[in-house]
């Protein structure tokens, strides 16, 4: 058993920062190259980069049928999640819905886990996943409204979102506890391959090439390495509930992010979805009042 602490503003800052940052510059992203060729660029270069890191470091790199379910999990996480965001982005979702989706993933993530793994669902939980029900609901349909007609990206959305939270339950019941360097390199590279294929069947070129390349630059640099190194160093000083509950500030600074960026300015459903999503996600990420102020170690799950 490990005594967890807070985590410091010094180190919750950068996390909500660089993830927030991924919608606006995924959105920027898009406007220069396809979605799907964006996102299988990006995910060659994390696994080329994260397999640098592995053999360097000597990582443990997963093996036989792990392997296997190590892939499977990279698809679902960083495929669907990827894919469908960025898809979505680029038929006109605004990065802020977007944001607010996705970081339904923890409150998601707990009652699927409820479901199919039998895990314990408080009822702090359960009304963490109500809002973000209504958040989501509310959110999207006031983007329907304001469009007028549904947009077939919102669907794309809740396939990322989907794809997300599948990828993590199926991680924790196939794969165990895998190297962060090693396993990130393995999920996307197979998240590639897959994402890939679809590209090959998509419209459209690179029409902005240095817009794209800084963008790639700052996803791959900042968001897949910089990003994930510094939640792996929350989730070791507060534990993983603390760490998720950080997701809930995302969606609204993505929000303000891409006002000046990209020159979204929030709707009042979206504003109102947003206030809602982070309040879900703080609920769905709260530790349970009985459970010691303690994380224990990951437990490894066997097929």
């Amino acid at each position: 058993m490990k005594r967890t602490h807070s985590i410091p503003l010094s180190l919750a800052a950068p996390i909500v920062f660089i993830w927030a940052s991924g919608f606006p510059t995924g959105k920027l992203g898009v406007a220069a190259a396809p979605p799907f060729l964006l996102t299988t660029v990006r995910l060659v270069a994390a696994a080329a980069l994260l397999a640098v890191i592995a053999v360097a470091s000597r990582s443990t790199w997963p093996r036989g049928r792990r392997l296997g379910h190590t892939a499977v999990a990279g698809v679902l996480t960083y495929g669907a999640q990827f894919g469908g965001c960025y898809g979505a982005m680029s038929i006109g979702v605004p990065a802020s819905v977007t944001a607010l989706v996705i970081a339904m993933n923890p409150v998601l993530t707990a009652a699927l886990a409820a479901v199919l793994l039998r895990e314990r669902l408080s009822r702090t939980r359960i009304a963490g996943l109500v809002l973000g029900v209504i958040a989501v609901t509310l959110t999207l349909g006031g983007q329907v409204l304001a469009e007028g007609t549904l947009n077939p990206g919102l669907l794309l959305v809740l396939v990322g979102l989907l794809g997300f939270s599948a990828g993590g339950l199926y991680q924790q019941r196939f794969c165990g506890p895998i190297d962060p360097r090693a396993g990130g390199a393995v999920q996307s590279a197979a998240a590639a391959a897959t994402v890939g294929v679809i590209a090959l069947f998509e419209h459209g070129q690179v029409s902005d090439w240095p817009q794209a390349a800084a963008v790639l630059a700052w996803l791959v640099l900042v968001g897949s390495v910089l990003g994930i190194t510094c939640y792996l160093r929350a989730v070791a000083v507060g534990g993983a509930s603390r760490a998720s509950s950080l997701f809930s500030a995302v969606p609204p600074v993505a929000a303000l992010l891409a006002w000046p960026l990209l020159g979204e300015t929030p709707t009042i459903a979206a504003v109102l979805g947003i206030a809602l999503g982070a309040a879900s996600c703080a609920l769905g990420t709260r530790p349970d009042r009985r459970a010691p102020d303690v994380e224990a170690r990951p437990r490894e799950l066997t097929a």
